[in-house]
């Protein structure tokens, strides 16, 4: 049984917790006095002498409380409100003198979330603590008998499993677990899915068993909130009045149900304003943007989490395929984002908006009216109201052409459905080219010219209400060459993955005082390696330089343990990766 050098003086802090604010936990219903119990009970880990706690504050914690931490070997992993970290720590930390009103963790029972079916097996998501190597997340799972179902598209510390309620609890007793909730359909059948990681506060992201974040732009109570917005930098991808028109109606949404209000403004940096940019790469804060097929987007939550100004902006990766009315769709994800810069965590259940893993919506679910009234007022004082039964979606469909071709114009068509009144299909290309396709369900485009190279072509419907739905198709018009004979593995065929070497940093786990670290080496394939991306559990990600022989910028190391993933893709979408565990000191 271990023992914990805390545990006194923990417990003499008892009468204090009493007195301290409730962790917002979907499973927390005791006062912060009986997580100190706790300490001393048994656990499975695979890292004997460290351990996954909760620790509260009096206050919030300030620069010395947080180096106090570093000092004890203690590394921050997360924000919990209120006023409390999710660190890794010795067992044999003492946090006297840092004005900590208690420590401790949460009991197995309580990792688990409240909507996961009881009885019959179900598959579930697994949220690891994000300093938790991927190979024990994995050794775990099969030690509990789990089965593991890989899915390339879930977020660095998930892992999706399918096992009874009794093994789901077997499981919760590990100490490297963080929390345990239902998965998606969409992640059951295997389809194509994107994360949201999470939105973001000065003491890092927040995990899934944290429901509400502090007390919205209202502050205690449930009250009434006039906010601004302003537009930075929008992308090239959509018309602009369209993409303005679809994120206002994403904040509208909200504003529906709670005693909320958005007012264009020409200041987005001015206070208890959302600022919404469309960037690409670094982009002037700690989360640069990874390219095509990663992140979609970030979001701060208000003050007192952020500063002003960055708090409530939302940031969308600029090099995504948005659309409107199609994955990747703008309005869908500016619903999310907008519930976290309003102060809500990530909901267990899936098909709510808030739910982790996006999906396409018309408006909100229940679940999200019920958490954004646990922050606001309901607007126009109307008591609990239910989102209404939402219309027809209004929807686009293409026939994709080929996407690449020497010809000079290509020829499209496609199906409307929904919408009110009269619709009209348009179109317009990247390269200046715009008309008008012939009919509306179907419609046809006879001939969209194309230029030498790459051509985004972007097909718009609008119904007499002004309701638009939009997609890009790309197309590469590629220039006549004498013939080549074709390669002796199609891409299409290949199932080998990439080999990747990582040559600098030489160990998986290393230690340094240094703020970023560039991470090198190569990568080949049978077909060809086609880019090297990295990703840090800290929420930011990029685009190694060369593919061959590769190197990324510097990656940002922030004091406690930061986990980086390198991975490498080839044509034909196979990918290897691997994994480092960097402390800095």
């Amino acid at each position: 049984m271990r023992k914990f050098s805390y545990l006194v003086a923990t417990m003499l802090l008892t009468s204090l917790a009493l007195a301290q604010p409730a962790l917002r936990l979907k499973t927390f219903e005791a006062n912060s006095a009986r997580l100190g119990r706790t300490f001393n009970a048994p656990w499975k880990t695979r890292t004997p002498g460290r351990s996954h706690l909760l620790i509260q504050f009096a206050d919030a914690p300030n620069d010395a409380q947080l180096k106090g931490l570093a000092n004890l070997e203690a590394v921050v992993l997360s924000y919990v409100p209120d006023l409390a970290l999710s660190i890794s720590a010795p067992d044999d930390a003492n946090f006297e003198g840092l004005n900590v009103s208690w420590a401790g963790r949460l009991r197995p029972g309580q990792k688990i979330s409240p909507e996961l079916a009881r009885g019959a097996p179900v598959s579930a998501l697994i949220e690891f603590y994000s300093d938790v190597e991927p190979n024990d997340v994995r050794a775990i799972a099969n030690l509990e008998g789990l089965e593991i179902q890989e899915r390339p598209d879930l977020l660095s510390n998930h892992l999706l499993v399918h096992g009874s309620t009794e093994q789901m609890l077997a499981l919760a007793e590990w100490d490297e677990v963080s929390y345990i909730f239902p998965a998606s359909s969409e992640l059951i059948r295997g389809r194509a899915v994107r994360g949201c990681a999470g939105a973001l506060t000065i003491h890092g992201l927040v995990g899934q068993a944290v429901a509400l974040i502090d007390d919205g732009w209202d502050g205690p109570g449930q009250g009434r909130a006039d906010l601004s917005y302003g537009f930075i930098q929008l992308t090239q991808k959509l018309p602009a009045d369209a993409q303005q028109a679809e994120i206002v109606r994403a904040f509208n949404e909200w504003a529906k149900y709670a005693a909320l209000s958005f007012s264009p403004t020409a200041n987005p940096n001015s206070n208890r304003t959302i600022a919404v940019l469309f960037a690409s790469g670094a982009h002037g804060d700690l989360y640069p943007f990874d390219g095509p097929g990663g992140v979609l987007a970030h979001t701060f939550y208000p003050v007192p989490s952020n500063p002003e100004s960055i708090a409530g902006d939302i940031h969308f990766d600029n090099d995504e395929n948005w659309n409107i009315g199609a994955d990747v769709d703008l309005y869908s994800i500016a619903l999310h984002e907008t519930g976290h810069a309003l102060g809500l965590g990530h909901s267990d259940t899936p098909g709510d908006v808030m739910y982790p893993y996006y999906t396409r919506h018309t408006g909100l679910a229940q679940n999200d009216v019920t958490a954004i009234l646990q922050l606001y007022a309901p607007q126009d004082g109307v008591s609990n109201p239910n989102p209404p039964s939402p219309p027809a979606p209004f929807v686009l469909t293409v026939q994709s052409p080929p996407s690449s071709t020497t010809a000079s114009s290509i020829a499209i068509s496609g199906t409307t459905s929904g919408g009110t009144g009269t619709v009209q299909v348009s179109w317009s290309t990247s390269q200046g080219a715009a008309g008008v396709a012939q009919g509306s369900s179907p419609w046809m485009i006879a001939a969209v010219p194309l230029n030498l190279g790459l051509n985004v072509i972007n097909i718009q419907a609008t119904d007499s209400q002004q309701n638009r739905v939009s997609q890009n198709v790309t197309v590469t018009r590629q220039q006549v060459l004498p013939s080549n004979p074709p390669p002796a593995t199609p891409p299409s065929a290949d199932t080998t993955p990439p080999t990747l070497i990582v040559l600098s940093p030489s160990t998986t786990n290393l230690s340094t005082p240094a703020s970023s670290l560039v991470f090198s080496g190569t990568a080949s394939d049978n077909v060809g390696v086609v880019k090297v991306t990295w990703t840090s559990s800290m929420g930011s990600s990029g685009m190694a330089t060369g593919t061959n022989q590769w190197a990324t910028s510097p990656i940002p190391i922030y004091i406690g343990t930061t986990t980086v993933v390198i991975r490498a893709y080839d044509a034909a979408g196979n990918s290897s990766w691997r994994s480092f565990t960097v402390t800095r000191r």
